[in-house]
């Protein structure tokens, strides 16, 4: 009989493999107004980071981006799980 296994997996929106051995999990959210991570939420990001790392076994270093329309609400749980944040004006030419 097969041993069972325990895997998580999880949807990440866009994974940026760079060449300097970094790699951005990206997480792109579109609300009409400043998004909010609350502690639920917060812990979903964990899983989906730890999840990419145990199963792409990756020695890069990975960083949690949170693409926006119109920006985050600075929390504990906005610090404790986002590295980098881009809104979408920096996308688009004015």
């Amino acid at each position: 009989m097969a041993k069972k296994t325990k895997e998580c997996g999880a949807e990440i929106d866009l994974v940026i493999d760079r060449a300097d051995h970094c790699i951005n999990l990206c997480e792109i959210k579109f609300y009409e107004g400043e998004f909010c991570i609350d502690q639920a939420y917060a812990k979903t990001l964990q899983t989906k980071k730890s999840c990419f790392e145990n199963l792409t076994k990756t020695k890069k270093s990975t960083f949690l981006t949170l693409i926006t329309t119109y920006g985050t609400k600075r929390n504990n749980h906005f610090h404790s799980v986002v590295d980098q944040e881009i809104q979408m004006d920096a996308l688009f030419l004015k």
